[in-house]
């Protein structure tokens, strides 16, 4: 139960971040433990600081201008095929905006 005046506090979980640029340039990131908003702050101005848990998974270079930012919440687990990895979790309908 929360108390008056205390935040809530967002559980920590995995995500895929992909920062998508209007020249053809998409990074996606695995980024674990950490909240949805601190997954794009890490993404989008730390990714390369070794404080963090973000492996640059996917990566398309070319000359950078506007960027986009897409995140999809990930968990590690087994598919069909038997096959492990991290696959994206559906969203809740309170979570579609």
């Amino acid at each position: 139960m929360q108390n008056k005046g205390e935040k809530m506090t967002e559980e920590k979980k995995d995500w895929h971040v992909t920062l998508s640029y209007t020249k053809k340039h998409d990074d996606t990131y695995l980024i674990s433990d950490v909240t949805k908003d601190q997954a794009k702050w890490i993404a989008e101005n730390q990714n390369a600081n070794p404080k963090y848990d973000c492996i640059c998974i996917k990566e398309n270079e070319s000359d950078i201008e506007d960027e986009e930012t897409t995140i999809k919440e990930v968990k590690f687990g087994e598919d069909e095929k038997g096959e492990y990895g991290f696959f994206a979790v559906e969203p809740t309908k309170k979570e579609v905006i």
